[in-house]
């Protein structure tokens, strides 16, 4: 089996013979093969999930979530020092959206965005990186607002390792408090700017053309 799985081979066969037990050689490989697929599109949630199979609790949340800002911190990198002619070819309009939503408080701003249950983190990550955010705000942010649900998919994970229905239900309810508190957050700044649909338009997924609106250079 490789030491980078597809998608589909990432899963607690894998980490049973590569991770689990397996000392610093494990939470190495761990890491190791949580950046590289979140970084071409794995959700994080699974990352956690696997975590928290792996580990356990407390570490699943600690590796998976250190995980998923290594990888928003290279993908960012890439996208802005190899890439940017292309995002910025086929997704001006979108890279414009997220610059305005967090000209003001970025810190905040992007702790809101990841504590969406919505949205394609990996575009996410590429937008930012062409954009004119400051990286560490934005890294930092994400940090923050990834802890929530990889806490809640970690402990998902550990309960499925122990048999535990008990940690899986508590664990679905954390999902939905956490959903809740995102969908408050989305309304008070929605009623604060009046409306603005920059927030909801940088949730849905985008298709890789070219969009009429041109982003000043």
């Amino acid at each position: 089996m490789s030491l980078f799985p597809s998608f589909d081979a990432f899963n607690q066969e894998w980490i049973d013979k590569h991770t689990r037990d397996n000392g610093v050689t494990g939470i190495v490989k761990f890491l190791a093969v949580s950046v590289f697929l979140l970084s071409i599109g794995l959700p994080r949630q699974l990352v956690a999930f696997m975590g928290g199979y792996a580990f356990g609790f407390a570490e699943g949340v600690i590796y998976s979530t250190f995980a998923a800002t290594l990888s928003c911190a290279t993908v960012m990198a890439v996208s802005r020092y190899f890439a940017r002619p292309m995002i910025i070819h086929h997704f001006e309009t979108r890279v414009r959206k997220l610059d305005r939503f967090l000209f003001r408080s970025p810190f905040l701003k992007s702790v809101i965005i990841r504590l969406l249950p919505v949205g394609n983190n990996l575009l996410t990550n590429i937008f930012a990186g062409v954009s004119k955010i400051p990286p560490r705000s934005f890294i930092l942010g994400s940090t923050v607002g990834y802890i929530p649900q990889m806490a809640v998919f970690a402990l998902m994970g550990k309960g499925v390792l122990v048999n535990s229905e008990l940690k899986i239900i508590i664990s679905v309810l954390l999902f939905g408090m956490s959903s809740l508190l995102s969908a408050y957050l989305f309304k008070v700044y929605r009623r604060q700017h009046n409306g603005d649909q920059t927030l909801r338009s940088l949730t849905k997924n985008s298709k890789c053309n070219n969009e009429p609106d041109k982003l000043s250079r």
